[in-house]
């Protein structure tokens, strides 16, 4: 009798799950494809790991590829060079965007609200050339602050053949990857200074607390999780950086993992794809790793929490006499992260062969570069598959993130946690990474038959898997706002699933959704990994396009290109911004 109670009740659920399933089919269809995304390419490379042959043409079982990976010194080198560029490059990452969230936010440094602004302007410099701009600033040659250093080491009876600065170097790798992560670190660390409750600090104070004993026992273990989580993000975000690593470390001959996975499979003849496989497949499991500790430290952060009320105003710290010296510093950081950046590259753009800037050579300043580019046969293909690409890749990413999101807020069961890992996991991974593996799986029998590869629709799913980890969290931070009660009502009026999602769920989080739209979008135009590892000659985006001018040596053509690319993004980030905001302020209406 209890076996026949016990074999009608798991009729009764499965039969209640397949009717779930075939009511939700767009959000199973959406989980489906999210998990197939992003853990079918990463099984893939695990298992031609052990594989030989080629992707196409795979061969035996061998533990050959990790046996050669591991027994080669360059691979420790490597490994070596990886961790001291990501280690230290977070270090000033989190250091200068915790400077600068600490004047912005609690000091009444001059003209903070500006400097707010224009922090964020650097994310509109793609790091490809942001790299290359470093090279006309402080190439030991033509860099033009050596230029001005070894004038002004002139003026004191010193002479200087070349240098003194070298940015060709694992140092100056550190210096541009630190400098380029400061905004989203920034915009981290800001959040958690605006949520900080003030009357703690005057509590100490009242006790009688000095002010560095103040700062350090109750400032600094208040912020603890958020620097722990901000220090985890920015430490992966720089593993996976492949731009200036290949425009400064390959002349040096220096390699971090992302360029050693990009020599092995683009470069070695013939190609060692088992060696890019097995090394990958190791740092997927730094990655699982990685993605355990950064959820660790979110959880740990509503234990630090504390609660303000509607009448909230931080108390700002008055800095006296070194106000105007903490804006010189921000003025710094601006004038190597945006002028000097924007100016040489601009500069460039508009010189026949590049010189260092003077006055005799504005007479020679022309606008061929720009005539080039736009009227090149080859670049139009690119800027179509580009914008092909970041569209494509900016709407897919976000329906199936709202699609995640939903599942996880709104439905209980075991699998949830998984499944906002698995969303999370492609965060910790190099571009590089996600595009061998996207190459491997769509390579091999029988999936080669879709003939995807060399499309821009394997770029556009590989960005997809890139970006869904942002979008997922767009989307779960939005729809925790909209209270579940809405939802039910519609369910009780008889309404479909599309129905709620179309006419409720959406327009609720439609500032959230174009927000992550255009995010995703504006990085999708920029990014470099991803399409480079999956680039044929068909399938060209612009980002791929200026890495071959600037190694056919045309810095012309790469910096005409970076301007109109930087000005295209500076356009849809401007105007996007401004979209949400309007949207914002017609809900509140």
């Amino acid at each position: 009798m209890n076996a026949e109670i016990s074999r009608s009740s798991a009729s009764g659920g499965a039969r209640a799950r397949l009717g779930w399933a075939r009511e939700h089919w767009v959000a199973v269809l959406g989980i489906v494809l999210t998990i197939w995304l992003v853990l079918a390419p990463l099984a893939t490379l695990v298992i031609f790991s052990f594989r030989l042959g080629n992707p196409w043409d795979p061969g035996g079982f061998t533990l050959d590829h990790y046996t050669s990976a591991y027994s080669n010194p360059q691979t420790w080198s490597m490994f070596f060079n990886t961790a001291v560029l990501a280690g230290f490059s977070t270090a000033i990452s989190v250091a200068l965007a915790t400077f600068f969230a600490f004047l912005t936010e609690r000091t009444d440094m001059p003209f903070r609200n500006v400097a707010w602004g224009l922090i964020l302007v650097p994310m509109a410099i793609p790091g490809l050339l942001f790299a290359v701009s470093w090279t006309f600033l402080l190439s030991p040659q033509i860099g033009l602050f050596n230029i001005w250093m070894r004038g002004l080491l002139g003026w004191f009876g010193v002479e200087v053949a070349t240098g003194p600065l070298n940015i060709y170097s694992l140092w100056g790798m550190v210096l541009l990857e630190g400098l380029r992560g400061v905004t989203t670190t920034f915009l981290i660390m800001v959040g958690a200074f605006r949520a900080m409750d003030p009357s703690l600090e005057e509590a100490a104070r009242v006790a009688g607390a000095s002010g560095p004993r103040t700062f350090f026992g109750i400032f600094i273990p208040l912020l603890t999780p958020a620097i722990f989580g901000a220090t985890m993000y920015s430490f992966m975000t720089h593993l996976e950086s492949l731009e200036v690593p290949l425009v400064i470390g390959l002349p040096a001959g220096i390699h971090v993992f992302p360029t050693y996975i990009f020599y092995t499979t683009q470069r070695y003849t013939p190609p060692e794809f088992g060696l890019s496989a097995a090394l990958g497949a190791s740092f997927l499991l730094v990655s699982v790793l990685l993605v355990y500790a950064y959820r660790y430290a979110m959880r740990q952060e509503g234990r630090f929490a504390t609660i303000t009320g509607k009448g909230y105003r931080p108390r700002l710290t008055a800095l006296g006499p070194w106000r105007y010296a903490a804006l010189a510093v921000f003025l710094l950081y601006f004038a190597l992260t945006i002028a000097a950046p924007g100016f040489v590259l601009l500069w460039s753009s508009l010189l026949p062969v590049y010189m260092p800037p003077s006055w005799e050579l504005l007479a020679d300043v022309t606008l061929e570069h720009y005539r080039e580019v736009l009227f090149d046969g080859d670049v139009l293909d690119a800027a179509f598959n580009t914008l092909a690409v970041a569209l494509g890749a900016a709407t897919l990413t976000m329906f199936l993130s709202l699609i995640v999101a939903w599942v996880i807020l709104r439905k209980r069961f075991r699998g949830r946690s998984l499944l906002d890992a698995v969303t999370f996991l492609p965060h910790a991974l190099p571009g590089v990474i996600i595009a061998i593996a996207f190459m491997f799986l769509y390579l091999q029998p029988p999936l080669n038959g879709l003939r995807l590869y060399g499309t821009v629709w394997i770029i556009m799913l590989g960005l997809t898997v890139s970006y869904v980890a942002f979008g997922s969290r767009s989307m779960t931070g939005a729809l925790a706002q909209v209270h579940a009660e809405l939802e039910e009502a519609s369910h009780v009026s008889g309404a479909r699933w599309l129905t709620l999602m179309r006419r409720i769920v959406l327009p609720l989080v439609l500032p959230a959704f174009i927000g992550g739209w255009i995010w995703v979008a504006s990085h999708s135009l920029r990014n470099f990994s991803v399409p480079l590892i999956l680039a044929t000659r068909e399938n060209w985006v612009l980002s791929v396009v200026m890495w071959h001018t600037w190694e056919d040596g045309d810095p012309g053509q790469t910096s005409a290109l970076g301007v109109l690319l930087i000005v295209a993004l500076g356009v849809l980030t401007v105007g996007g911004r401004w979209l949400v905001s309007r949207m914002g302020r017609r809900q509140e209406s």
